[in-house]
């Protein structure tokens, strides 16, 4: 077995500000097989005028900005091609093809120890100063612990798309691959992608204003991402009605405190993080008074008889950090929900549609299998619209700060009641 491959080895092309960088740029290795490519960084880096072209080397009698030898970069250049021709060899001998993320991890892995006895270790500032940035949101701006994971989580795709990467690294060419390896490595859809590339702008936003970058290439930088609008999927009255009166089997009794906190978050607007949270001490006589923990506002919410009624269920009995309900975690709930939804028979077919790359995918599943520990605020928002309660109200008890974000639920009540009040033409 033999698997066709190209290795090259050139200067990474960077512009800042619409002018190409010539100075000290990183060597990328540029690996093509079985219509495959993936780009891997050499660990070193050049002048593009000290650069042949031709025979893919540092030219002779030349240093970088590091005052490595062309001798000692090309050398180690020669055993890199020789590390990743050997990884293939391995695998031919198998009869395996290796996967890009397999291959990259394995190159990396053998790569990076030849870097650190042949050359002086660059100094990567990146990763420090990304940890600095997330800390200080944490310490200085109350970041939640939601929003701490996320930035960690993109620090984790950056580290895999290039570990060796600088801080005025990101030019309109850089990000644009980082798009291509989440879209193509980690397989992002395009929303995810849009979330990604706004938690990495944020932090060389920062970092321009701290000035650790100089390079603000991001700012002009407008990728045309294309993307459906996200559907908002809500329980009805009448669905919220079936799950609440369904007689749950005796082995699967263990589902009434997860229908509990589903239909408390159905009738009160909270969050799952806010019903994680709840304690008795916010319990008053008439309504919830609570910090949320998204945003930290202080929100009253008052009663109504379907909210009182699981609160008063509950209240005699004693859970962890004197929580007033039995919520456990979110992943648990999740999956809990969807069994829930399933064993009700809420199997109305849910179609949605969402982009990779240029790519648009229609599927279609039954309602139970979109239920997620959001679905009770959707419903009480959609519910109490359409139930002509005004949105100023609304956004009072749910703590939305601008019209904006309760748009996709106007719109959607609005096509319900023009939908109902076609029914009149059927008298």
């Amino acid at each position: 077995m033999i698997i066709k491959r190209n290795i090259n080895f050139k200067p990474e092309k960077r512009k800042s500000n619409g002018i190409e960088i010539t100075k000290n740029v990183p060597i990328k290795i540029r690996l093509s097989f079985l219509g495959n490519k993936m780009d891997l960084y050499s660990g070193f880096r050049v002048d593009i005028e000290k650069w042949d072209d031709k025979k893919q080397r540092v030219k002779n009698s030349t240093t970088n900005a590091q005052k490595q030898s062309a001798s000692d970069i090309n050398t180690a250049l020669s055993k890199q091609e020789t590390i990743i021709n050997d990884i293939f060899k391995h695998y031919e001998v198998i009869g395996e093809v290796p996967t890009v993320s397999k291959l990259r991890d394995e190159i990396n892995e053998q790569i990076k120890p030849k870097e650190k006895e042949e050359a002086p270790v660059i100094k990567n500032d990146f990763f420090e100063k990304y940890d600095i940035f997330m800390e200080e949101g944490r310490r200085l701006k109350n970041w939640t612990e939601g929003t701490i994971k996320k930035l960690s989580t993109v620090r984790s795709h950056i580290n895999e798309f290039d570990p060796n990467i600088q801080l005025d690294d990101f030019t309109h060419d850089k990000i644009q691959d980082y798009l291509e390896f989440l879209l193509k490595v980690r397989e992002f859809k395009n929303t995810t992608l849009q979330k990604h590339f706004k938690y990495l702008k944020w932090f060389l936003k920062w970092g321009v204003t701290y000035k650790y970058i100089s390079n603000a290439d991001y700012v002009s930088f407008s990728p045309k991402i294309k993307n459906v609008a996200k559907k908002v999927i809500f329980l009805t009255k009448e669905e919220i009605d079936l799950i609440k009166n369904f007689p749950l089997p005796k082995e699967k009794e263990y589902l009434d405190r997860v229908r509990d906190v589903l239909i408390f978050s159905c009738f009160s607007s909270l969050r799952y993080s806010d019903i994680f949270k709840l304690t008795k001490a916010d319990i008053g006589d008439n309504s919830l008074e609570f910090i949320t923990q998204k945003t930290d506002d202080n929100i009253v919410v008052e009663f109504n008889k379907y909210s009182r009624e699981i609160l008063v269920k509950y209240k005699d009995s004693k859970f962890p950090d004197n929580k007033a309900l039995p919520v456990i975690s979110n992943q648990k709930y999740n999956d809990y929900l969807k069994e829930l939804g399933e064993l009700v028979g809420l199997n109305q077919p849910i179609k949605f549609s969402y982009y990779k790359g240029n790519k648009r995918y229609d599927e279609v599943v039954p309602k139970f299998k979109k239920l997620s520990s959001h679905i009770g605020r959707r419903s009480f928002i959609c519910n109490g619209l359409y139930l002509g309660i005004p949105v100023h109200i609304i956004m009072k008890w749910t703590g939305h700060s601008d019209y904006d974000s309760m748009k996709p639920y106007i719109d959607l009540v609005d096509s319900m009641r023009s939908e109902a009040m076609e029914k009149f033409n059927e008298l």
